[in-house]
């Protein structure tokens, strides 16, 4: 179903290309018959050796038979024209040179060139024939060989792909959301005028696709925002961003066709036209994406284990924990944040119990730090930091610092962990996705 848009669109394009067509049919035939008009000239015919009046110098001779009325020198004044038309030089247009005559005129830095025709100097004006009585053969007058008149340059009309670029330039770049397509995918949704819409099945139904979903709408200030399942204002354009790729794996063309048929039948019920890019693209764009999120997506794990079968007590981790600057969490680990909020890395125990809100009460023979590589920012001072802590907790509570395979960790094998570490950040930031950015925390979830 057409909107009111589209429709006036589609009159006006109509119209545009009607108005360029008769436009060129009518400079056709104005050229057509200014060549008719300069070529209708009968020249020699150097082929054939003979010799043919022109046109009008026909015309001439009629003109002057004409005006002369008296019927007895009639026949005199014709032979006397026709003697002054024997002696006149037969005058020949060669066809003058296209690199002399023309020039290129770049347009716009395009390869498109005009040929604008170069005027030849204005030639005297032949004199008519007086029409007189004549008793006596008239002499010969002296004829001058002149070019004919300065054909006029037609104008040319811009070509119509220029007048549309100048026009898109002219026009405002429309006013983008905060979905990001180098991650996702971005289907947009226009009204025809600011509509109140209800989203909440459309966004149930998206959030069950597997992959996550933004959705932000345009207000009429043109200002965007986060759409919710009842937005309170009206939006006259929305865009639903759905991510490529994540760690459960790159985006697959049965969610993109869901994405796709929940947004066409939400159109078909609420208006509006919904727009879904190319799907072959975006899912070659996804695996690419998930591929080199599979090539950074690191997790540095080191562990501290019990000597002797002596195991850690849970107060000694909570006081070891708390004095490194580490709250409990409602999951039983403890972990490290930034100022943001962000966590930094983790505290866990071995084993599968939690640590205990009090602290009180539980044993352990080993505890693991983790760090999330590619979700923390400024992750080789975390990295340092981490590992002190780690050196920290081996030598106050008498264990070893090993790593996930039970080797033990020193400052050598800390340097290479460091050194790759360093080259895994530069990778991302390559690729405009630096660690612990907004991009990254949506990409390793």
């Amino acid at each position: 179903m057409m909107t009111t848009l589209q429709i006036v669109l589609a009159i006006v394009g109509i119209s545009l290309i009607a108005i360029i067509v008769i436009y060129n049919v009518l400079q056709e035939r104005k050229f057509r018959k200014e060549a008719d008009r300069m070529f209708s000239q009968k020249r020699d015919d150097i082929m054939l050796g003979e010799s043919v009046r022109s046109e009008a110098t026909l015309r001439r001779s009629e003109t002057h038979i004409q005006l002369n009325d008296d019927a007895s020198h009639a026949r005199e004044a014709r032979q006397a024209v026709d003697q002054a038309e024997a002696a006149l030089p037969v005058v020949g247009f060669d066809e003058p040179n296209r690199s002399d005559s023309t020039r290129a005129k770049p347009v716009g830095g395009s390869i498109l060139t005009f040929l604008e025709p170069v005027a030849a100097e204005p030639a005297p004006p032949i004199p008519a024939p007086q029409a007189t009585p004549v008793a006596a053969p008239m002499p010969e007058p002296a004829v001058q060989a002149v070019a004919p008149p300065p054909r006029p340059a037609a104008p040319v009309p811009p070509p119509a792909f220029l007048m549309e670029d100048e026009h898109e330039e002219a026009a405002p770049a429309p006013r983008a959301s905060n979905l990001d397509a180098a991650t996702e995918y971005i289907a947009r949704l226009k009204f025809s005028a600011p509509t109140l819409a209800n989203f909440g099945p459309v966004l149930s139904t998206l959030r069950r696709i597997g992959k996550p979903v933004r959705v932000f709408g345009q207000r009429p200030d043109g200002a965007w925002e986060a759409l919710s399942s009842h937005p309170r204002n009206t939006y006259a354009q929305v865009e639903f961003g759905l991510q490529m790729a994540d760690r459960g794996g790159a985006l697959s063309r049965d969610q993109l066709d869901a994405f796709c048929r929940a947004l066409y039948e939400f159109t078909a019920e609420e208006g509006g036209a919904v727009t879904c890019p190319d799907k072959d693209a975006t899912l070659a764009a996804a695996r690419d994406l998930d591929l080199f999120c599979m090539g950074v997506d690191v997790l540095i794990g080191l562990n501290v284990v019990s000597a002797d079968s002596r195991p850690f007590t849970s107060e000694a981790m909570h006081g070891l924990a708390q004095e490194a600057r580490l709250a409990l969490e409602p999951d039983g680990t403890f972990q490290a944040r930034d100022d943001f909020g962000h966590v930094l890395f983790t505290l866990a125990n071995q084993e599968e119990a939690p640590f205990p809100r009090d602290g009180r009460g539980l044993t352990t023979h080993g505890v693991t730090l983790l760090f999330d590589v590619p979700r923390v920012a400024d992750g080789l001072v975390v990295f340092d930091r981490m590992t002190r802590l780690g050196q920290d907790l081996a030598w106050r509570l008498e264990g070893r610092l090993v790593d996930d395979n039970s080797r033990a960790v020193n400052d050598d094998s800390l340097n290479r962990d460091r050194a790759r570490l360093a080259q895994y950040y530069a990778t991302m930031e390559a690729r405009g996705i630096p660690a612990g950015g907004e991009r990254a925390l949506r990409l390793f979830v």
